[in-house]
């Protein structure tokens, strides 16, 4: 990786002909030692190869540097010294930067757009990509701009080298019941809508009646008091709408955009803003998509992606003390929302979901052992209460795989920064043995500092500061245990049967033409009589 092109400083006051001439040691001074301090063999630093003063009041560095110190790192390097030397003796101040004519050469064919900011040009020719950038300001010096653009380009090779591996998963603990006898192999999907308990809403939505609400209530608060509360965690609030900001600092906009859904605010709080709009309406009977976009501004925020990143937001810029923490939130206030296309599936993939989020901050021993303990409760909660068949899986985490970056994760390190996946067999889709025959229904993961870094939660002593997640995905959990167990109570474990006996089921909607097929009305019949033995 080489870099060249012509580094500009504006001056505050026109140049003197003593400082003209000053120059040439400037530049040595500079070639010998700023430029190349750190670097180990002098072609990974920067040199300046030539110079001049134009306009009385710029001085142009012409330049030509390697991967240890790039040309935008040089111009920073060099402004510290000159503007130590032009302001002591010569009383004069550096207005501004600017990078022009930049050139990146780059080893290899490299596949670039042109559409990526700042990128003017592209050649590619004896076997190295030359990238020619547009001109930088000393703001987009600073930011820099530079660096995220290599990094860019660094991650859309990966992710092409990417495309053709298999996800990494690694198997790390499974069920002690692999091999039991499965009686119930019906979908629950097709039989939750049969019997009239859910019903299509839109795309990926479904309205949930009190009897399935009744069910995901169920599994819920089994798990609230089995696993959450136990371990100390307090409920929280979170909220369902987020600025774009937000998913810039979590990463999410980066690599899930195309997943996400967004939210616009109106143009204007005057009604009578949109008086066109109603009127046609209210004429045609239709709202088409394009006419409301015009009265719309563009969007700013997006629905729940995550859910943690509230909590992120909270903690930022915030100083932590010891006594504080750890600090153990969750919260299950609202839906969450992915964009989920092809793969949408009665309720076990949706567009819309419920779920809770457990979030913890801490010291890094401390976020270990919160996590580890989460695992023991998982457990129980799996084999105790709802009897599952299950496995975990050591994956790509997902707060890095969301945010797009690419990841090869070799071996398992279990105490180290990570995702674990909690999938459950669903006998209906196929055998154990296929791997398409497992849901994953929710994930535990430690962040290390990939959350308190750019939010900078700081601890009062400058000790690191952890944080871990946790998801529960309510509908998932749901459908995998009437995948497993049917919905006859009185084969299900015994502490969901107390719940059952101890919460009676709302009545279902019997209308004349609900549910809609006799089919339909005789499975409903049966279930029911199923749970009236158990009142």
């Amino acid at each position: 990786m080489r870099f060249a092109g012509k580094i500009l400083y504006i001056l505050s006051k026109p140049i003197p002909e003593e400082l003209k001439v000053e120059l040439k040691d400037i530049v040595e001074n500079l070639n010998n030692t700023i430029l190349v301090k750190g670097v180990g063999k002098p072609e990974l630093g920067a040199k300046i190869v030539s110079y001049n003063v134009v306009n009385n009041n710029t001085i142009v560095f012409n330049v030509v540097s390697g991967r240890r110190v790039k040309i935008h790192d040089a111009a920073l390097r060099a402004r510290r010294k000159l503007a130590e030397i032009l302001g002591k003796k010569y009383r004069i101040g550096i207005r501004n930067i600017i990078l022009e004519d930049v050139t990146i050469e780059l080893e290899g064919e490299h596949k670039v757009s042109l559409k990526i900011p700042y990128v003017k040009n592209i050649e590619v020719k004896e076997g190295k990509t030359l990238i020619y950038l547009s001109t930088l300001e000393e703001s987009d010096v600073k930011k820099p701009i530079i660096d995220r653009l290599l990094k860019l380009l660094y991650e859309k090779e990966q992710r092409l080298l990417w495309g053709g591996k298999a996800e990494h998963w690694y198997l790390i603990k499974q069920s002690g019941v692999k091999g039991k006898e499965q009686m119930f192999k019906e979908d629950p999907n097709k039989i939750l809508e049969e019997i009239g308990w859910i019903k299509r809403f839109s795309i990926g939505q479904w309205i949930y009646t009190p009897p399935f609400t009744y069910l995901l209530n169920m599994v819920k608060n089994l798990f609230l008091e089995e696993v959450v509360k136990p371990l100390g965690f307090e409920e929280a609030v979170f909220p369902k709408m987020y600025p774009l900001d937000l998913g810039l600092r979590t990463g999410h906009l980066r690599g899930t955009i195309n997943s996400m859904l967004f939210a616009a605010l109106p143009i204007s709080y005057d009604i009578a803003e949109f008086e066109e709009l109603i009127d046609y309406m209210y004429v045609t009977n239709k709202a088409p998509p394009e006419e409301v976009g015009k009265y719309v501004k563009p969007p700013s925020y997006f629905l729940c992606f995550a859910q943690c990143e509230p909590f992120y937001q909270f903690f930022s810029k915030e100083i932590m003390s010891e006594k504080s923490l750890p600090i153990k939130w969750f919260d299950h206030a609202g839906p969450s929302f992915r964009w989920e296309a092809g793969g949408i599936y009665g309720v076990e993939r949706v567009i819309e979901f419920h779920r809770i989020e457990v979030v913890w901050l801490g010291l890094p021993e401390q976020v270990i052992e919160i996590r580890n303990k989460l695992l023991d409760r998982y457990e129980h909660f799996m084999d105790k209460v709802l009897d599952l068949e299950w496995r975990w899986a050591w994956v790509t985490p997902w707060y890095l795989e969301q945010e797009g970056a690419v990841v090869e994760i070799k071996g398992i390190e279990i105490n180290k920064p990570g995702t674990i996946d909690f999938e459950v067999w669903l006998p209906y889709k196929g055998p154990r043995e296929d791997r398409k025959s497992w849901l994953e229904v929710g994930n535990i993961s430690i962040h290390g500092t990939k959350f308190t870094e750019p939010f900078k939660i700081k601890h009062s002593k400058n000790k690191i500061l952890w944080t871990g997640c946790s998801g529960f995905g309510v509908e998932r959990w749901a459908i995998a245990f009437l995948a497993q167990h049917g919905f006859n109570p009185s084969q299900w474990p015994e502490k969901v049967r107390n719940y059952v006996k101890k919460n009676p089921m709302p009545k279902p909607v019997e209308a004349v033409t609900y549910p809609t097929t006799d089919k339909g009305r005789k499975k409903l019949e049966e279930i029911l009589q199923y749970f009236s033995r158990q009142s």
